[in-house]
């Protein structure tokens, strides 16, 4: 089943929601196409969605790992049937099965093609699947914001000679890929890149489920300069490298001793 550790409490489960009420949040197949990488397969591409409700519409926008739009939101709404529901997106409409675990597309009800790039073929609290234009398919997990303060020392010390710092407050982000920068064009400061991962090691590891801050450089972007991790269940992740400290909030974290933490195995 789905990462759910705190999507349960924060979102709801898919039995108290409808699917419209479900879907709004930040996915991001960041953990699948990350093993499948490390594990030498070919990984599905690196797809991140923003939905968002807007009165009685829903708005899907595909963004980078910063959440700057990539693409032209796709416009549409949910609906509940009596027997299914349905997801329109862009003029298509698929149908979903409910079950307990939340929607699953509808075999029966999808027979004509629509001309995406993607389409949601399930729903669950903790995330969602796609299916490419191609026919392959990947795994989205749902996002938990994060909130971080970050230091970093300025190139150029004080008049005094002593180290001077760029202070920052209020980077947002979030636990699944997601990447803020900091400092760079005036501020004196070289420029950082500060990511997120909540990272549930696939079988046989052993390796316990960790929360994961990294630094990147950007002309480095896949590679860290640095990381430090904490427990699943942490609700804070600092890192002190002497030359650039940074903490990380993980909103709603408080809640996690009292949620149920499940992988996604579909």
């Amino acid at each position: 089943m789905f990462l759910t550790t705190l999507a349960l409490a924060a979102a709801g489960s898919p039995q108290d929601l409808t699917l419209g009420e479900q879907l709004p949040g930040i996915y991001t197949n960041e953990e699948q196409a990350y093993f499948e990488k490390d594990a030498g397969r070919t990984p599905p591409p690196w797809i991140s969605l923003k939905i968002e409700k807007q009165d009685d519409k829903l708005i899907v926008t595909r963004t980078d790992a910063f959440g700057k739009a990539v693409a032209a939101p796709l416009k549409g709404y949910a609906a509940t049937g009596v027997k299914r529901d349905s997801l329109t997106m862009g003029g298509c409409t698929r149908y979903f099965d409910r079950s307990d675990a939340g929607w699953v597309y509808s075999k029966l009800q999808n027979k004509k093609a629509c001309l995406q790039d993607f389409q949601i073929t399930s729903v669950e609290a903790g995330g969602l699947k796609l299916r490419f234009s191609d026919g392959t398919e990947t795994k989205l997990k749902r996002a938990r914001p994060v909130e971080c303060w970050a230091a970093a020392k300025k190139t150029e010390p004080k008049a005094d000679g002593s180290p001077d710092w760029l202070f920052v407050q209020k980077l947002s982000l979030h636990d699944q890929g997601g990447r803020v920068m900091i400092g760079g064009e005036d501020s004196g400061a070289e420029p950082l890149i500060l990511r997120m991962r909540a990272v549930y090691w696939p079988k046989p590891s052993t390796n316990r489920p960790s929360m994961v801050l990294y630094v990147h450089k950007p002309d480095n972007p896949d590679r860290a300069v640095s990381y430090s991790w904490a427990d699943i269940n942490a609700s804070r992740v600092g890192l002190n490298l002497r030359w650039m400290q940074a903490s990380c909030t993980i909103k709603g974290a408080e809640r996690a001793s009292d949620v149920t933490s499940q992988n996604f195995r579909g």
